[in-house]
């Protein structure tokens, strides 16, 4: 919810929700006291008083607290709040702006009700040790308006108050088994551009167990922020991509700093519209995202160093159950970005939070990749399924990169369902040219499964191959890739196609195909004498073609030699095949034209012998 870019200065405080805790903890308290002096309920109005003039001082005057009924059961200690508000004082808020004193964040808090249960009065007021069996506080409504004043980074400010400094007049020690916020609504106000943004958070639960504030419990390392332990639970939050085009939605995450843990359980990012209107709303060419994950979790989180260095370091993250599904429609056209340094380990380093991950674990997720072209107006499709792997060293924490430099990756999937293919991967994470190498195996397989790629998007059929293994290894970065591929395959025999004018319908090109087949395609590799052909990989990356497109890309110009279309036998072929198409073409209209010649001559025949049977009834008539 918090901004990016926020300040450190200005993020959200826990304060307002730790002061309301003090003063009804105070209050329950007070009874006691009260109570010794005045009978009946004479003491409610003086303890409704001081709770009021102790916010006031706390706050220096900007907020004021209001509520509708306060309840107190002298016998077992129980308290009720009702309907209770803490509200800014605008004017109060107004002055501080001109003394430059004014907080980055204002809040504005509502509670319907809160409930304090087995308050240990007489210890309060005999040792001064204030000890509270349990907090309630059901459906707080927390609106925070944020906006950055200049005078907040360049002031000195004096340190704030402990939370022992502010109860230490009164309680020696305070102790709570446990607090349970129920139903939390959070209104994330941000005032720092032109265009105010709101950010809404509703359905949080948030429960706090085994708080101690005392002269000792700031330095028990144990403890987060004088608790044992801070569990939070929301449930179904959904909000919009910034651009609109996409909903962002989870059935619900749980973070615990006992365990340091965050879970996240059916997380979903999808599109807010079908593809036609999608492509209508976005007026441009773009890949359709669809990812679904069933569980996303975070383990072995180090708070210490979150709250110390503003840094998230942790044991790892895994991803589980994944169905991640990418769509591309070629017909629509437009300017397309530049992707030079927008490679995944590049886009890791920008990401304003620094972080490392010892390791990032996926498994059982299904990619599928698929695009709609635009001269076939079919769709071509590609599947990596129960894809399973870990990357190592995920990091963009300048000084995790000064011991080690590299993230790697060991990916293993089945390629369109039939064919174990393993990918490993090795990220330079200072290189500015973003270098990484990949390298990998992929099983003998049928080739004829390629059709549902090739035969869409290139218009080839793959009538037989029988794949055995393909090896490859490459070094790239932003601007290119070299390596090298090995392909070892028998019985290569494919059909080149072409789109039937006025249709969305494919034919073969039977003549071509066969000089193809006998011209380029060789059958095996190694070949029956033995000989093998490797396929060498050189290729320059375009500034718009994205990291996945770009490995695909390198493979496959890898794959053109080791089935024997050269760089050196392209030019030719291509040659060979413009003359054979010229021919064929010239020969088609040859037959073309010749069929027409014939229909015109059957037409002049059946005119001439139509023009003859008129002329006989003429005379037959006349007789």
């Amino acid at each position: 919810m918090t901004e990016q870019d926020t300040p450190k200065k200005s993020t959200i405080r826990i304060w307002p929700i730790v002061i309301l805790v003090l003063i009804l903890t105070i209050g329950g308290a007070g009874w006691y006291i009260y109570n010794s002096y005045f009978a009946g309920d004479k003491w409610k109005p003086l303890l409704q008083a001081k709770l009021k003039e102790l916010v006031i001082s706390t706050s220096d005057s900007l907020y004021r607290i209001e509520y509708t009924d306060f309840d107190l059961n002298l016998t077992s200690g129980d308290a009720t709040l009702s309907n209770f508000k803490l509200i800014p004082d605008s004017a109060v808020y107004q002055k501080l702006v001109a003394e430059q004193k004014a907080p980055n964040n204002l809040f504005t808090l509502s509670v319907k009700k809160l409930t304090i249960k087995n308050v240990g009065a007489k210890k309060a007021y005999t040792d001064k040790i204030l000890i509270i069996d349990n907090i309630t506080i059901d459906k707080p409504n927390l609106t925070i308006v944020n906006k950055r004043f200049s005078f907040n980074d360049t002031v000195k400010v004096g340190r704030s108050k402990t939370p022992y400094e502010i109860i230490k007049k009164v309680f020696k020690q305070l102790r709570i088994d446990a607090i349970s916020l129920k139903d939390i609504s959070v209104n994330y106000i941000n005032k720092n551009n032109p265009v105010t943004r709101q950010t809404a958070i509703n359905h949080l639960d948030i429960n706090i167990s085994n708080i101690a504030i005392d002269s000792v419990s700031a330095l028990d390392s144990s403890r987060f922020y004088y608790t044992k332990g801070v569990d939070f639970t929301l449930h179904g939050y959904k909000v919009a991509t910034p651009d609109s085009m996409y909903y962002s939605e989870i059935k619900q995450l749980y973070f615990s700093t006992a365990k340091r843990e965050i879970i996240l359980d059916n997380v979903d990012f999808t599109p807010r519209y079908n593809k036609a209107d999608f492509y209508k709303k976005l007026g441009r060419s773009s890949e359709i995202f669809t990812l679904k994950f069933k569980k996303i979790a975070i383990t072995d989180i180090d708070l210490q160093r979150f709250l110390r260095d503003q840094k998230l370091h942790a044991g790892q993250l895994d991803i589980v159950h994944g169905d991640v599904q990418i769509y591309n429609n070629s017909n629509y056209k437009g300017k397309k970005s530049i992707k030079i340094g927008k490679d995944p380990h590049q886009a890791l380093q920008k990401v304003a939070l620094e972080m490392k991950l010892a390791k990032l674990n996926i498994s059982k997720t299904n990619i599928e990749y698929s695009e709609l072209d635009a001269t076939t107006q079919r769709t071509g499709v590609i599947k990596f399924s129960n894809t399973s792997g870990h990357f190592t060293n995920v990091t963009n924490d300048p000084e995790v990169k000064k011991q080690n430099h590299f993230m790697t990756a060991t990916i293993n999937t089945h390629f369109m369902d039939v064919a174990p293919l393993q990918v490993n991967f090795k990220f330079n994470l200072n290189d500015p040219k973003g270098a990484f190498n990949y390298s990998g195996t992929l099983g003998k397989f049928n080739g004829q499964v390629l059709d549902k790629l090739v035969k869409p998007l290139a218009m080839v059929h793959v009538k037989s191959a029988d794949v055995e293994r393909l090896t490859f290894n490459v070094n790239a970065n932003n601007y290119g890739g070299s390596g090298h591929l090995e392909f070892y395959y028998k019985n290569l025999n494919v059909e080149l196609l072409k789109k039937v004018e006025g249709t969305n319908q494919l034919k073969t090109q039977g003549f071509i195909s066969k000089v193809a087949n006998s011209l380029i395609i060789v059958n095996d590799n190694p070949d029956k004498k033995g000989n093998f052909r490797p396929g060498p990989i050189n290729l320059t990356r375009e500034p718009t073609v994205s990291f996945f497109s770009f490995l695909y890309k390198g493979l496959l110009d890898g794959l053109k030699p080791s089935v024997g279309f050269s760089k050196k036998t392209e030019g030719t072929v291509n040659k060979i095949v413009t003359k054979v198409s010229t021919l064929v073409d010239k020969f088609n209209q040859f037959k073309e034209n010749r069929k027409q010649r014939k229909l015109e001559r059957q037409a002049r025949r059946k005119a001439e012998q139509d023009s003859i049977a008129k002329a006989k009834k003429k005379r037959i008539k006349w007789r």
